[in-house]
């Protein structure tokens, strides 16, 4: 129990962590003054050569549970956390980043109250830092009254979880699948529009920046295809309007893999926001305009 008889919120952090020993220690410790909330963590350690989970198991954090693997890739190393996992609401969490612990309660307090309702998620704000100047102190989304709609801003309830869990293990990430979930079948969210990660952006993120183009392109490509598994598992569960929309956003990805920047204009289906940003990021020369002003791009 908190003080004042308040019932704990019991929120499981889920960690899939490979080669995190160098900023490992300030992750788990930037969670501490959450712990008041019934917080728990569950690390999975995906085949680390560099002695991070030595470093947690010498830490003896009594809130952190620790599950090894010898390497199974970073989705299926997610779905293992939640398997793992005891709590009610859940946050993804990386080994490089910090959380704002004084922002947690807040992120999870809309969940509480849609509790015996269904599935529901939230999305809090991020703010980045790196040693580039360009990648350095950008809060996002652009929108101050939102929050960014990726892995590590949502927080989930279980019944969210038990739908989306687990995810398809030949994934490269666990958000876009995610994602498809809140979009496409009727999830209800809620913005909470506070700070709730500092993003860590430097070379050694599972997604590069200030890589050559075709690195870029075969990294989104590894992502964005979970639109496909998404629509074959659950097209029988989609309208026939909502799979038409997951098939446009299936042709754009497609589209832009291939370079084909003109036929991404003539998709008419599609948002114009939408075809704008997939442009953007279809060739070498247009892709470098975006990293140029990547600060401008990013966050709408």
């Amino acid at each position: 129990m908190m003080a004042g008889g308040a019932v704990q919120m019991r929120i499981s952090v889920l960690m899939s962590v490979k080669n995190e020993a160098e900023h490992i220690e300030s992750a788990l410790r930037s969670i501490e003054p959450a712990l008041h909330l019934g917080v728990e963590v569950v690390l999975v350690d995906d085949g680390s050569t560099d002695g991070t989970p030595d470093i947690v198991f010498g830490l003896g954090l009594p809130y952190v549970r620790i599950v090894r693997t010898e390497g199974i890739g970073k989705a299926a190393a997610f779905s293992l956390a939640y398997q793992h996992a005891q709590g009610e609401y859940f946050v993804l969490f990386a080994g490089d980043d910090l959380l704002q612990a004084e922002t947690l309660e807040a992120r999870i307090a809309p969940l509480q109250e849609h509790a015996g309702h269904g599935p529901c998620v939230t999305f809090c704000r991020l703010r980045s830092f790196s040693t580039q100047k360009k990648y350095d102190a950008m809060e996002l989304p652009k929108k101050p009254h939102l929050g960014l709609e990726s892995g590590g801003c949502m927080g989930f309830n279980r019944a969210f979880g038990d739908r989306a869990f687990p995810i398809p293990d030949m994934l490269a990430n666990e958000d876009s699948w995610l994602m498809l979930h809140v979009r496409y079948l009727g999830v209800p969210s809620s913005h909470v529009p506070l700070v709730g990660l500092l993003y860590r952006i430097h070379e050694n993120n599972s997604y590069k920046r200030g890589v050559p183009f075709s690195q870029v392109n075969e990294q989104m490509w590894m992502r964005q295809r979970a639109i496909f598994y998404f629509y074959e598992k659950y097209r029988q569960q989609m309208s026939a309007a909502t799979q038409r929309e997951v098939l446009v956003e299936f042709c754009l990805q497609l589209l832009r893999y291939l370079g084909l920047g003109a036929s991404i204009v003539l998709v008419g289906r599609a948002s114009l926001v939408l075809r704008i940003k997939m442009l953007f990021n279809a060739s070498a020369p247009l892709y470098a305009i975006r990293e140029r002003f990547y600060k401008f791009f990013s966050g709408w």
